[in-house]
């Protein structure tokens, strides 16, 4: 039987782990269960790095206090769960949301947090790390009435951020604006959010057709992921509304062969597609370390010489001479040569006017990029 003294023993070790973070500026909480003891870890510029909780309480208690704030069920230990939380810096006021996936593992139950941007986070394009030219593509997509635009790249590469950037800039009082997110990320004043829940019947599908009576203008959908999707958000940029979604491939080059294999005929992609850019985040160069051009115990970044992130990308705009490139016979190399012919910058070449900026390393950027060309 617990008692209050170590429920509050609970609710300060929980604590504990949360102010650290926070002011770590960490995006992720992970909380393992290892066999003999519990692992506190939080992913800061995209490394996780282990935390020091200087109040040790049992695993499953730690769990538990999670569930709760997350209105999970506590009993239940055998299926992953999903929820939502708040947390904070002072536990009275938690003024962050936060995602909550809890996973069964070998030796117990794993909790990662996603710590969710507040809705005061600068939304702007013009922080991204997007080159004039790319800046000048992106701004051009968007402001067409109608049409496809893609934000390309792996997970946790900041295309959500990008993606709410362009709403923020499109949500305006004479447009209608909706999204479809798998699930509701960031909350913004003014879009009609709709969170994806097949398990209560609201699947993709029912929903975009739902959505196409409401008068929209402007529909983010979370990400193409099958034809069926992709069918559907080609039908929508057809009819008059300007799409904006998100794919998970390689590159903007690869983004059009994926929609092709998807079964959206060339001719469909020509009257559609916009736009597609491609990202990365690569972290930044500390700017205390670098103007003093000392690492040791820099009050901003710790000694790594890093701080912060920012985007690499590379923008390529679906014009009809593209288009045709795309539609020609050539090889992916020649179509490639092609292409960067036209003006299009790819990643690798746009991350190199940030190592030679200093925003970046040239290390940095060959972690990131790995063996791209």
């Amino acid at each position: 039987m617990t008692t209050h003294n170590d429920d509050f023993t609970v609710i300060r070790a929980w604590q504990a782990i949360v102010t650290q973070a926070i002011q770590s500026r960490a995006s992720d909480i992970h909380v393992e269960a290892l066999k003999l003891k519990t692992v506190i870890r939080i992913r800061v510029d995209g490394v996780l790095q282990t935390l020091q909780v200087p109040i040790a309480v049992e695993h499953e208690r730690i769990i538990a206090r999670i569930k709760i704030l997350a209105r999970l069920d506590i009993a239940e230990q055998r299926i992953p769960q999903d929820g939502r939380l708040s947390v904070g810096l002072n536990y009275t006021r938690p003024d962050i949301d936060c995602r909550v996936s809890i996973l069964p593992t070998l030796h117990g139950e794993k909790a990662v947090l996603r710590l969710l941007p507040p809705p005061s986070t600068a939304l702007d394009l013009g922080l991204l790390g997007l080159h004039a030219q790319q800046l000048a593509h992106f701004t051009d997509a968007i402001a067409q009435p109608d049409g496809l635009i893609l934000v390309t790249g792996p997970t946790s590469s900041g295309k959500t951020r990008t993606l709410y950037s362009c709403l923020s800039q499109l949500n305006t009082s004479g447009r209608n604006v909706c999204t479809i997110e798998d699930p509701i990320e960031i909350r913004l004043a003014g879009v009609n959010q709709i969170a994806y829940h097949p398990k209560a019947g609201l699947d993709f599908n029912s929903i975009i057709r739902a959505l196409l009576r409401q008068d929209p203008d402007i529909i983010m959908i979370g990400e193409i992921r099958d034809t069926a999707t992709a069918e559907l958000a080609m039908q929508a940029a057809q009819t008059g509304h300007l799409v904006l979604s998100t794919l998970h491939t390689r590159g903007a080059l690869a983004s059009v062969q994926r929609l092709r294999s998807l079964g959206i005929a060339s001719d469909v992609l020509r009257a559609c597609l916009r736009c597609i850019s491609s990202q990365r985040l690569a972290r930044q160069i500390c700017s205390v370390c670098h103007a003093e051009d000392s690492r040791d115990d820099c009050p901003l970044c710790g000694g790594t010489g890093l701080f912060d992130r920012i985007g690499i990308h590379e923008v390529l705009p679906f014009t009809n001479a593209i288009a045709n490139a795309f539609e020609s016979t050539l090889t992916t190399a020649d179509l490639s040569k092609q292409i960067q012919r036209s003006g299009f910058q790819d990643m690798r070449s746009a991350g190199m006017v940030h190592v030679a900026n200093r925003r970046i390393t040239l290390a940095e950027l060959n972690a990131q990029l790995g063996s791209w060309h």
